[in-house]
Formats: structure tokens, sequence, C-alpha cells
């Protein structure tokens, strides 16, 4: 069997790193616009974000091994961990479904033992469900075209909210406003990730935004985005959200 290193270095360091900056960023928010602090509330929301995270890393490295396997040189594609030690495969899928499962019970006790709104719960269920469908067959959102939107919505809104939700207690108009600038820059981000890899890309058989429109359309519409989200937060800057 395969040592803790191998499934310690499935994760991304980087990614979960973003993964709490997005979170903060929410809880920060809501306590700009009256929210209550809880050190107790605020580490239980992180651990929703933090153990469905780690899930995407397991499921992604898991179903994602025979791309990886024939393109050894992708260059935001992990470490290609599975594929150097594929005895370490099944475990890996067993804990992308435990961290998962972690991840939705953490949600449900808040919901339940705390007194948070439902819809946290079902914010987080359905999140952790498209971060599994994200790169799982049959789905493969990553492969029709539909992962730079799961990208978007991952890091601009649902991990802001979980921050928002445990610091305010709702989500509310002024940040869904806040967070629309935010799903375009993580929508950015989904399609900067997947430009260096066209090539690989294409020959595994993904069709996503690169594939499909090629680099320079792309780079326009990251272009054209950045341009949007800055003008939104300009407006934001002059309106009163709160």
């Amino acid at each position: 069997s395969a040592s803790i290193n191998v499934y310690l270095r499935i994760i991304r360091p980087h990614i979960v790193a973003g993964g709490f900056l997005g979170y903060s960023l929410g809880a920060l928010l809501a306590l700009i616009w009256g929210g209550a602090f809880s050190p107790s509330a605020f580490a239980l929301g992180y651990a929703i974000v933090f153990f469905g995270d780690l899930s995407t890393h397991f499921s992604n490295d898991f179903f994602d091994l025979e791309l990886d396997r024939n393109a050894p040189s992708k260059t935001f594609g992990g470490r290609n961990v599975l594929v150097d030690h594929p005895e370490a495969r099944r475990l890996a899928k067993v804990l992308a479904l435990a961290f998962s499962a972690i991840s939705v019970s953490l949600a449900f006790s808040m919901v339940n033992l705390l007194g948070h709104p439902p819809i946290l719960l079902a914010l987080v269920a359905f999140t952790n469900v498209l971060g599994w469908l994200y790169s799982a067959p049959p789905v493969r959102l990553n492969a029709r075209c539909l992962g730079e939107v799961t990208i978007a919505f991952g890091t601009g809104l649902a991990i802001p909210a979980v921050g928002y939700f445990v610091t305010s207690g709702l989500v509310d108009q002024p940040f869904l406003a806040f967070s629309a600038p935010l799903v375009l820059y993580g929508l950015i981000l989904g399609m900067n990730l997947e430009m260096p890899d066209l090539e690989v890309d294409r020959d595994g058989g993904k069709r996503n935004l690169v594939v499909l429109l090629g680099r320079r359309s792309v780079a326009f519409l990251t272009f054209l985005a950045s341009v949007a989200a800055t003008a939104l937060f300009a407006l934001y800057s002059v309106a009163d959200l709160g």
C-alpha cells in the first residue's frame, strides 16, 4: 500500500490557500455589514470548505488518471501522483467520498445543532456534488464546456457564501451583488488554468472552452470578464451595498 506522503502529495496547497482566502472574504463582508464573529462558527465553517476542497483534489486525480498518464507534461494537471502510484487509486476514491461526506455532515450539524439556516446545507451539498461531477463520468463537466462555470461558481460564490452564512446567518442582496465580480474572476481563473494545456486536453478528448474556441478567443473573453469585474467594483465603490 502507498505511504501517507503519497496521499499528501495529491493535495494542492495553493488551492487550499485560495479557498481559505475566499471563505475569509465572505466572513469579512458579513462583519462589515453587521454580522457577528464567532471563532467556533468560523472554524467549523472553514472545515466545511476545507474538506469539500480536499474531496475535489482526490476525485479529480482519480477520474483524470488516464489523461494524466498520457500527458505527463500538463501544466495544471496536478502532480500525476496516481500515475506513479496506481496502488493508491482505490483509497484516493474512498478519501474523496469521505471528505465530501465530512463536509456535508458538518453543514448538517451547523444547521441542526447550531441553528444556521437550512439553505447552508443545501448549498454545501450541491457544491460537493458539483465538485464530484466536475471530473466524474459520465457527466464530466470539465469536458463539456461547463468546467469553467463550475470553477466560477465554486470559487466566486459558494466558498465566500459559506463564510458569509456562518458570520451573518443569511445570504442577502448585498452579498449576491458583491459576488458577481468574484464569479467573473473565478471564470477568468478557470479559463487561464486551461489555456496552457490546450493541446493535451484536445488530444485527451476534453471539450472545454479553450479547446472549442482557441487561445486567442478565450484570452479576449478573459479580458472582457476582467473589464466587467473591474467596472462592477468601481460601481460598488460609489454605491451603498449595505
